[in-house]
């Protein structure tokens, strides 16, 4: 999935609630988001995690132009019985042309079931599209007040998984142009495969910051 952004794809193109996705794809391939075809029974193992609910504002990164960096201007939590709604929220101009603030404002009420896992001593966002089982996980952090995220970085995973586990069935180098990590079912043996990467800072990025408001 992908939010609405000038941010062009660097994967191949999906459906249009593949638009939508938490985590956005990045211009560089080794950056990006981590695609997940069928959650299974992972996702009855996510839980609300209450440090996320309300309303998170665009940071950036430091040295950098907030409108430079992939990502909404506004993430919003809200509680949906065991998950989360999260919903991507743009600025909308209202000097553009009709049809592009009508495509803003229905992007703008597009949203994902969202839950926690824990993996290691990280949290891990999984994020799933509406009657589906396919998704996207990222790596994040609250610490006073603001939400940072963390993609996968493509480039030393997909070393990673060649040189320790070639044979992996359910997470492997993507087949095609670039290369990146993709993950089929999330089993036991993803599960495994995530937690001897969790807690090494080498096989993450930091890629956006977003302060909480009210």
């Amino acid at each position: 999935m992908k939010i609405p952004s000038s941010t062009s794809s660097a994967r191949p193109p999906g459906s249009i609630m593949r638009r939508f996705c938490v985590c956005l794809i990045a211009v560089l391939i080794q950056t990006s988001c981590t695609r997940v075809e069928d959650f299974g029974a992972y996702w009855n193992r996510g839980f609300v995690d209450a440090a996320l609910q309300g309303s998170w504002k665009k940071l950036g990164l430091p040295g950098q132009n907030p409108d430079d960096i992939p990502g909404p201007d506004q993430w919003r939590f809200v509680k949906d019985g065991s998950s989360y709604a999260l919903q991507a929220i743009n600025p909308i101009d209202d000097t553009a042309p009709p049809d592009e603030i009508a495509q803003r404002k229905a992007d703008n009420e597009q949203r994902v079931s969202a839950r926690s896992l824990r993996i290691g001593k990280q949290l891990i966002l999984m994020q799933r599209e509406p009657g589906g089982s396919q998704g996207s996980i990222e790596r994040y952090e609250v610490k006073r007040g603001v939400l940072e995220e963390y993609w996968i970085d493509d480039y030393m995973a997909v070393a990673f998984l060649e040189a320790k586990h070639p044979t992996a069935v359910n997470i492997h180098r993507n087949e095609g142009e670039g290369e990146y990590v993709v993950i089929d079912t999330f089993d036991d043996e993803v599960f495994a495969v995530l937690s001897e990467i969790a807690d090494n800072p080498s096989y993450w990025r930091l890629t956006c910051r977003y302060k909480q408001v009210p």
